[in-house]
């Protein structure tokens, strides 16, 4: 039986991803020392920022863009109750902002009959936007399970016309279309807690627990793989969440929980919603938004502007959304909230139908895609798939002009506008590509520009410490961090800075290595050099250089410190680090 212990484990393995890309692109054995013959041409690194080496995150991370439908006795309101519009909250809390009576509540129950309800159709509509799975609200804080379950008859099965069990046909639908699927999961149960919508931070009492646990159960046996269990509000104890998770892992161990169960006890992050970070951070993480961001589950409200204009602008916004946070390591999952009647309504499914659209004029700038060592832009950012740099172009030049892509080290065979076969004028700069683009954008929702390489994408980063005796300083400004998604991505969770050797050892070349900063004394701090990595203390690394590490000459390396021993994959690295000096001695094997 699966335990915590695999949970820490995975955890702890995508705390080292920054550090593991070297990795998925080991480099070939070298010869034995010998004489110093003139220098080659220094060597590049593969662009493209590869997969956790955990499999199931990434499984999960493959899944890139997920549908998320919030719908339940909710939505046949419309945030409406007795005529009067719900003015503040969520529409899906309207139980508790319009303070509406359980009797009420379950009066509304049994008027829905969910007579639009398609569960193959909610599957298209997200596949065609090339989604690559959906989840469902099994439960929200109303209480009122939406499947048919043992532990309550407050559910759609028991206190519905409707009758019918919607995780059950759409596990079943999605499946058939090749889709994944999953599920929300609210902590909270206003059946068994005083409603607190401002906040939703309600404690847990511990006599909760075992109904929590039996619905988990229920949710995880009774409709095959899910692909991740998305937990939401409440404020457990660190016990409780280890041991919602732990139910989870236990009970399907490649399930990936949200950190929305709380204290450190998730899978992958999870922002505020509506939150599209724009730098690249530790990876796994999610973004998630709604298409109506005031809106996750049905609102009518007239502020929910549903005019031909105001489609064509939200699908702009989440496409760009979508490879925007392709391009910064995350998963997307956009909301869409079906009404009572189980029908998606016309306008959001236009715009799910837009971005389906879009993702079919530009087939390979996102799905199957990774972000890459290039970085943002201030014109946009760029994935990589296959042979190819894909570049969104979020601000075109007024009137066109040249963007420049830094540390381009392939060699370019062409550079077309994506889905066409229109070249485009290009130049090396240095070691920036650069490219001029034509005086309109050519796709109204986001533009993309594909630059076709020899071979898989390679950068030479920017700041790259050269030397041909073995000693290299790289400054503080030469330094790149990977952030943690904790916190918005205001604190590093590894920083990384690149070397290239050009002293003529085509074999190894052993180093020493002193990391300048500030540390706290007794954590441990894992530096990776290449493919090796040895394990500090900050009183260790206050103290002077640290043996062990190797390096080859004739190539770019990584050299990258983070965390060694995490409580929590996305942990900060609570270090300033202002400089790294490497001194390399020959070795001869």
């Amino acid at each position: 039986m699966h335990s915590q212990v695999t949970s820490l484990t995975r955890r702890l393995k995508a705390a080292f991803a920054t550090a593991a890309l070297v990795a998925g692109c080991a480099l070939a054995a070298g010869s034995p020392a010998q004489a110093d013959p003139a220098p080659k041409p220094i060597d590049a690194y593969p662009a493209a920022i590869p997969l956790s080496t955990d499999t199931n995150i990434a499984n999960w991370e493959k899944l890139q863009f997920g549908m998320f439908v919030h719908w339940g006795m909710f939505s046949s309101y419309g945030g409406y109750y007795n005529g009067a519009q719900q003015t503040i909250g969520y529409p899906e809390q309207i139980k508790a902002w319009m303070n509406i009576p359980t009797s009420d509540y379950l009066a509304g129950a049994h008027q829905f009959t969910a007579d639009k309800f398609d569960a193959a159709q909610w599957c298209a509509t997200a596949k065609a936007a090339g989604a690559k799975y959906l989840v469902l609200t099994s439960k929200h804080h109303d209480g009122f399970a939406m499947w048919d379950t043992a532990t309550t008859d407050y559910n759609v099965v028991a206190q519905t016309p409707f009758g019918r069990d919607p995780i059950k046909e759409l596990s079943t639908a999605c499946r058939a279309q090749g889709m994944g699927f999953g599920l929300y999961f609210s902590i909270i149960d206003w059946t068994l807690q005083t409603p607190e919508p401002y906040q939703n931070l309600n404690p847990i009492p511990d006599s909760m627990m075992p109904y929590i646990k039996s619905q988990l159960t229920e949710l995880l046996t009774k409709y095959g793989q899910l692909d991740e269990l998305w937990f939401d509000m409440g404020k457990p104890t660190a016990a409780q969440s280890a041991e919602m998770a732990a139910t989870v892992h236990q009970l399907q161990p490649q399930t990936m929980v949200n950190s929305r169960v709380w204290n450190n006890k998730g899978d992958f992050e999870v922002g505020g919603d509506n939150s599209v970070p724009t730098k690249q951070l530790q990876a796994p993480w999610q973004s998630a938004y709604s298409i109506f961001p005031k809106c996750w589950g049905y609102c009518s409200w007239p502020s929910a502007d549903r005019s031909d204009a105001s489609r064509k602008s939200k699908t702009t916004q989440q496409v760009r959304s979508l490879f925007t946070v392709t391009s910064g390591g995350g998963n997307y999952l956009l909301n869409v909230g079906p009404q009572g009647n189980g029908a998606i309504d016309d306008f959001q499914a236009g715009v799910m139908a837009g971005i389906g659209a879009w993702n079919a004029r530009h087939p390979n700038a996102v799905e199957g895609a990774r972000p890459t060592l290039y970085g943002r832009m201030s014109w946009g950012d760029s994935t990589i798939k296959g042979n190819a740099v894909y570049l969104g172009v979020s601000s075109w030049p007024n009137g066109g002009g040249d963007i420049r892509l830094p540390g381009m080290a392939s060699t370019i065979l062409d550079v077309t506008v994506d889905g066409t076969a229109d070249r485009l004028p290009y130049r090396m700069d240095g070691n920036d590509l650069v490219i001029t683009l034509p005086a309109q954008p050519t796709d109204a929702d986001l533009p993309v520009i594909k630059v076709h390489t020899d071979g898989a994408p390679l950068v030479r980063p920017a700041g790259t410490a050269v030397s041909t005796d073995r000693h290299f300083s790289i400054a503080a400004g030469s330094l790149t961090s990977r952030l943690s998604p904790i916190n918005g991505g205001r604190d590093a969770s590894s920083v990384t800075g690149w070397l290239a050797g050009q002293d003529g050892n085509s074999g190894w070349n052993a180093a020493r290595v002193t990391v300048a900063g500030t540390f706290k004394a007794d954590t441990k701090y894992r530096i990776t050099l290449g493919e090796t990595s040895v394990v500090a203390t900050g009183a260790q690394l206050a103290a002077g250089a640290v043996d062990g590490l190797r390096y080859r000459s004739q190539r770019i390396t990584p050299i990258t410190i983070a965390l060694a021993d995490p409580d929590y994959f996305a942990d900060p690295l609570g270090a300033t680090v202002t400089g790294i000096t490497v001194d390399g001695y020959r070795v001869n094997s």
